[in-house]
């Protein structure tokens, strides 16, 4: 049975390996694990031209319940959007028409990385 702290650790390492990757896309790290109120976070949010994406990291050391896609109920996409909007009411640099908006998923498993854009229409 898994711990809180190895999941932490896990979940930190992900991210870690997402923040990398993303940089090698020539993203921007805007922000790491932004947290709004008791609502929940979003693990990264990045910048590149015009396109600011909120991405939500997956570290998967099994495949048990499922792949990465399978953990983004609706509820969970709510949740994304509602802290997704808190981040842009308070940061205003961002919140503009000359902005565009996504949701991203990055998956790893076994050190292979899968990049799922859109994941929230």
């Amino acid at each position: 049975m898994k711990n809180s702290t190895d999941n932490r650790e896990v979940g930190r390492k992900g991210e870690d390996i997402a923040c990398d990757f993303l940089k090698e896309k020539d993203f921007e790290i805007i922000k790491r694990n932004y947290r709004f109120q008791r609502a929940g976070e979003i693990d990264i949010i990045v910048k590149k031209d015009n396109l600011i994406v909120f991405v939500e990291v997956k570290n998967r050391k099994t495949s048990d319940y499922g792949g990465a896609l399978y953990s983004i109920s609706n509820r969970k996409k709510r949740t994304l959007r509602k802290i997704a909007y808190h981040f842009l009411s308070a940061h205003p640099q961002y919140h503009s028409k000359d902005f565009l908006y996504r949701f991203d998923l990055i998956s790893i498993f076994n050190g292979k990385i899968e990049w799922i854009d859109d994941i929230i229409r």
